[in-house]
């Protein structure tokens, strides 16, 4: 090969490794999702899910420790309940409201939830995630490439959501399943970047969760912590449980 032929190679070398980053070619968005779903259990497991029930413990730091409990029903139900010092703090969508009680913070009385909380409600009551299906619901997803997170190789995913909603995922090289996800929302005037972290995944029914998930903000010291106690799998959820009061 001349050196005009080896100018031209190496020209073209380097515009493929700007154009595909190191890591992606190899695997596409289809391939990766196909192993995301795979490594949860597989489709025909996932789309028999109807209802789970998750409970556990939640830890905002010393002396803040409440019992969690999560249900989720398709489509579109969530209630998630927190027990501390007495009281039950209440936050639940059924399907077209969404809405809470929290005595805390002096609200004894179901209220409806803000714009912004009723978003964010609705993605956590899609029992799938975004990527299960994400052309059928009208999601929009671009794999970004390669990233290490603490030493983790990962492939960072930007999904944006059929209801506006924003997420970036990441998925281990590995396993493909998801290990953090950052997540913009609002609290009051303010806009915030959450990032979660998931952790010991284990199989229930033959579905892959996290048991252990971690969230956060860059702008607040505050880490929630959430461990799973106990998982089911399609558990009776009465229509009821989601209906706010009154």
């Amino acid at each position: 090969m001349n050196d005009h032929r080896m100018s031209l190679s190496l020209l073209l070398g380097l515009a493929l490794a700007v154009a595909f980053p190191a890591g992606v070619r190899g695997e596409t968005l289809d391939s990766l999702i196909a192993r995301h779903v795979a490594a949860r259990g597989g489709m025909e497991r996932l789309e028999a899910i109807q209802t789970v029930r998750m409970s556990g413990r939640a830890t905002a730091g010393p002396g803040k420790e409440a019992l969690v409990m999560r249900e989720v029903r398709a489509p579109g139900r969530i209630r998630t309940e927190f027990a501390f010092q007495g009281v039950t703090a209440v936050y639940a969508c059924d399907g077209s409201r969404c809405w809470y009680v929290a005595p805390l913070s002096g609200s004894f009385d179901a209220k409806l939830m803000s714009e912004a909380d009723t978003s964010l409600a609705i993605e956590q009551a899609d029992i799938l995630g975004p990527l299960v299906n994400w052309k059928a619901k009208g999601h929009s997803v671009e794999l970004l490439g390669k990233e290490a997170i603490d030493g983790q190789e990962t492939f960072k995913l930007k999904v944006t959501l059929s209801g506006g909603g924003l997420q970036i995922l990441y998925l281990d090289a590995e396993s493909a399943l998801v290990v953090r996800r950052v997540r913009t929302w609002t609290l009051g005037s303010e806009a915030v970047e959450v990032e979660t972290t998931f952790s010991d995944f284990r199989s229930v029914g033959g579905v892959v969760f996290p048991h252990s998930i971690k969230s956060g903000s860059k702008a607040r010291p505050d880490v929630l912590e959430v461990i799973v106690e106990e998982a089911e799998l399609n558990p009776p959820v009465d229509d009821s449980r989601f209906e706010m009061p009154g």
